[in-house]
């Protein structure tokens, strides 16, 4: 979240509650705005689908494409987006704007090329129709995209702008898929496909075009973020860790459970799984917003105020004062975001009992609905712990965390493949990694003088 700390401190000086929903509302923009709007746009298009009446296989064909490109496409992004945000803020500190831009360029064509390649091979033994291919491989290069441009955004102060540029895309594929349905005739989820395809194209070159304007000068640079790949490859590890640990109890089910689906020789699925995984992943949503919040915000300063006294001129005792007081406000603000949190959760579990059998859930959907809504709440939690590690650059303690998450969710979930209680195992692994994570701030915290004083080299050594 480079650079979005600044204004969400100005944002909260201000006075009243429309100061408070301004920073709630930008917090919210640059953290799940871009996932909120592939969610909507995927829901609102599915629901036209069965509007107008298309065959099950049609709807998900379509379905089926947009999941494995929005899955894949984190998949692919979510290590490098660990690394670029570190880099992107230790430019912004450094006052090297020029550097950022090239940056962007640099990581896009690095996951494009690794992701696209893989992508490109994937369709090319696919017996679908050659256009749905191509569009569904389109979709899933511009999602690469879509989630590092997000990394920079948060470095944006123009936040209208912002949201006018997620708001046409939206727009501009609600309108494209009116348009080839009711203009055109083309009653099937290919013109879905390409309706989201030109909505996330508007939402790409409206944030180019943004990032542009606002790092005006260049570098040619473009690859010089590999050198944190190097520096920081535990960085890049607990971001793919973390991403693969929340979907591989899918993948398990797509392939080895009663529930797999093939759909048109090339997707393998289990949407009486992923459909209430899908709502149930809303439920946590709110808990990203309130990190960016309240770190960047209350627990910052005592953050701030703590290191600042030890570089200082401080005696021992404000040391030890502005540490107690750090620590006390980094659990305060923990307990406030798990509360929040579990607030949602129950939420969703009243909503998801009440309005989720008017549209077709069964009673073993609603069931794992409720399952994972719980376990979701242990995700959140176990993500923002391992997001605090980082904070105190425990990056070797986030990288076992997130290993040992990915690890207990591919074992448990196999483990209880003949029990056919699914869900229960990212419940359980959740837990494990909760515990892990929660353990492991605690002893850092506890240590943290050591690590503090004690963790760095004796020499300073000069890298050739």
């Amino acid at each position: 979240m480079a650079g979005i700390g600044f204004e969400l401190k100005k944002m909260f000086r201000g006075r009243g509650y429309l100061s408070g929903m301004k920073a709630y509302a930008y917090s919210s923009l640059v953290t799940v705005g871009p996932m909120a709007l592939c969610m909507l746009m995927v829901t609102l298009l599915q629901q036209l689908l069965i509007y107008i009446d298309v065959s099950y296989l049609e709807r998900m064909t379509f379905l089926a494409a947009v999941v494995y490109a929005f899955v894949f496409s984190l998949l692919v992004t979510c290590g490098f987006i660990m690394v670029i945000s570190r880099y992107i803020a230790d430019k912004i500190y450094l006052r090297e704007y020029d550097e950022i831009i090239a940056s962007l360029y640099g990581v896009i064509a690095t996951c494009l090329g690794l992701g696209g390649l893989a992508g490109a091979v994937f369709y090319y033994f696919s017996p679908l129709d050659a256009v749905f291919k191509i569009s569904a491989y389109l979709l899933y290069v511009e999602l690469i995209v879509v989630w590092l441009q997000s990394a920079y955004m948060s470095a944006l102060k123009d936040y209208m702008r912002i949201i006018r540029g997620y708001a046409a895309a939206v727009i501009v594929t609600g309108l494209s898929a009116l348009l080839m349905v009711y203009a055109a005739g083309m009653y099937t989820g290919l013109a879905m496909l390409i309706s989201m395809n030109i909505g996330f194209f508007v939402m790409i070159a409206l944030s180019f075009l943004h990032l542009e304007s606002y790092f005006r000068q260049k570098a040619n640079h473009y690859f010089a973020f590999l050198q944190y790949v190097k520096k920081y490859p535990s960085l890049l590890v607990t971001g793919l860790f973390c991403s693969l640990g929340f979907y591989i109890h899918n993948f398990v089910y797509w392939l080895m459970s009663p529930l797999q689906e093939n759909i048109a020789d090339t997707y393998w699925i289990a949407s009486s799984y992923d459909v209430p995984a899908f709502f149930a992943s809303l439920s946590f949503l709110p808990t990203m917003v309130m990190f960016v919040v309240s770190v960047e915000t209350a627990f910052y300063e005592k953050y701030r105020q703590y290191y600042g006294t030890i570089l200082g001129t401080g005696s021992v005792q404000d040391i030890k004062r502005a540490k107690k007081d750090m620590i006390q406000t980094l659990m305060q603000e923990l307990g406030f975001m798990m509360e929040i949190q579990l607030f949602f959760t129950f939420v969703s579990l009243a909503l998801g009992i009440t309005l989720l059998p008017h549209i077709g859930f069964s009673t073993e959907q609603i069931e794992r609905f409720n399952i994972l809504v719980v376990a979701g709440f242990l995700y959140a939690v176990m993500f923002v712990l391992m997001l605090l590690l980082l904070y105190f650059d425990d990056r070797r303690g986030a990288a076992l965390v997130t290993a040992l998450f990915v690890t207990s969710t591919a074992v448990i979930t196999l483990a209880m493949l003949p029990l056919e209680n699914y869900g229960f195992s990212f419940f359980l692994s959740s837990f494990l990694a909760v515990a892990a994570a929660l353990g492991r701030l605690l002893y850092y915290l506890k240590n943290i003088d050591y690590y503090t004083y004690c963790s760095q080299p004796l020499i300073a050594r000069k890298e050739g």
